[in-house]
């Protein structure tokens, strides 16, 4: 199968070597393979039923060839089919062809201030860049309105719907992990949903952004940035929601380490007051949000957990920056 779909953009398929790869430790469903065909290496990906719509991976790869034609090469831009098409509709599944961008992920347990400062150099260069497709905006962050609309949420019945889910499951090292993030969420609820209540409304401005980029999304050669992937959840929104995911992702609550990777961003792409003030708020809904969902998809929706070494080591790193809230 796999090949009569590679032949919707190549011929000569019949001499591709294909191999299966890990593309997530989340509960995405994205499934990816690694092509090698005439020389070049490409990756083929199969996202899930439920998401994108065809309409958003469009628009998603209407920005990706938009910074690669200007000159930001390093993202997956669509390989475009035979029929001009930028992806398939196959098996009740969107399929795309991108190439294989080289490099390994920013690891965590080798923690670099070099590679930091390019990883944010690089995000702000994608904002520049990126900056130009379509007419930029100004307006509330839909970021900060759904990590505010998710608080909302718990407080009013959410958490107690966590409690209880959690609470009917047998003991594991899970389900204390999870309590503790629990009670870490309900302890600093409050506060953080009355900053939302007001940070939500104010106007900053907007452009397309990445709205997931984590430093396992950011690729690296030696200490060059090499790759910046996976653009699933890229929409407009405000550049601090990035800003805040990433250095996050990168140094966590390491708070000496946040300002030189908030600086090495600004000196490429300068942060407005508003946008400063805003990258705390994006934080701190965010973690919250994140560790709710999470606690939710595993406890009450019990999605299937395909990396469970992986998925306790992010909780974990969840429960940490809960506590440091």
């Amino acid at each position: 199968m796999l090949r009569s779909l590679l032949a919707e953009w190549f011929v000569g398929v019949e001499d591709s070597q294909i191999e299966p790869h890990e593309a997530s430790t989340g509960l995405s469903g994205a499934l990816v393979w690694r092509v090698s065909l005439g020389g070049k290496t490409f990756c083929l990906k199969r996202w899930p039923r439920e998401y994108p719509a065809p309409d958003e991976l469009a628009s998603v790869h209407g920005l990706l060839q938009h910074v690669a034609q200007l000159g930001f090469q390093i993202v997956p831009a669509p390989v475009i089919t035979h029929s001009r098409q930028s992806f398939l509709h196959s098996d009740d599944h969107l399929w795309e062809l991108t190439p294989w961008l080289p490099g390994k992920p920013y690891d965590r347990n080798q923690p670099s201030l070099e590679r930091r400062i390019m990883a944010m150099r690089c995000l702000a260069q994608f904002h520049l860049t990126a900056n130009s497709h379509q007419a930029p905006t100004v307006g509330a962050a839909p970021g900060l309105q759904k990590r505010r609309e998710i608080l909302r949420g718990l407080h009013g019945g959410g958490l107690e719907r966590l409690r209880q889910a959690i609470g009917a499951k047998r003991a594991s090292e899970l389900r204390i992990v999870a309590k503790e993030m629990l009670a870490a969420i309900e302890r600093s609820l409050p506060t953080v949903l009355g900053e939302l209540e007001q940070a939500a409304d104010v106007p900053l401005p907007l452009q397309w952004c990445l709205r997931d980029v984590k430093c396992d999304h950011v690729l690296f050669a030696g200490e060059r940035v090499s790759g910046l992937i996976d653009f699933g959840a890229a929409a407009v929104d405000s550049v601090a929601g990035d800003v805040a995911r990433l250095v996050g992702s990168l140094v966590g609550d390491a708070r000496n380490d946040w300002p030189p990777a908030l600086e090495a961003y600004h000196a490429c792409r300068p942060l407005s007051p508003d946008e400063r003030r805003a990258i705390d708020y994006f934080d701190r809904g965010g973690t919250l949000a994140a560790a709710a969902n999470w606690l939710r998809w595993l406890f009450v929706e019990e999605r299937p957990i395909s990396h469970a070494e992986a998925l306790q080591s992010q909780l974990v790193q969840l429960r940490s920056r809960l506590r440091a809230l």
